[in-house]
């Protein structure tokens, strides 16, 4: 159910118009619509919506390969896996290059728990 969040839906639609690089952060308690809005906010738009779970850090960024690699070349097309999380978040750059992407990390704590310096290596990407 997506219920009075059209203030938190316009706010995304102004950033992803700024036409900039922009990190959205956006955190809350849990059940209260967060993945909701981002799936609503991402209709319509060039995006990589990924979802983390509880899984080691080599198969949380094989996931993440996946999906990026889906939507930068299409379904089944490529399997590779990203070496490092750097190659991997310098592909979403290189590709965001030409038309906008949105890339949404949902569960971003747990690629931290799997992964203690991803968050300074995203701060590099």
């Amino acid at each position: 159910m997506f219920v009075n969040r059209e203030a938190e839906l316009h706010l995304l639609e102004q950033r992803f118009a700024s036409g900039k690089a922009e990190l959205f952060v956006l955190y809350g308690r849990r059940r209260v619509g967060k993945t909701e809005l981002l799936t609503r906010f991402c209709a319509g738009k060039r995006h990589i919506f990924f979802v983390a779970d509880l899984g080691s850090e080599i198969s949380l960024r094989a996931s993440l390969s996946a999906a990026v690699n889906a939507a930068l070349f299409g379904p089944g097309q490529i399997d590779a896996v990203y070496a490092t999380w750097e190659g991997l978040f310098r592909a979403l750059a290189e590709s965001a290059r030409t038309e906008r992407l949105v890339v949404v990390l949902d569960e971003f704590p747990y690629l931290i728990a799997a992964h203690p310096p991803l968050a300074s290596i995203l701060q590099r990407a």
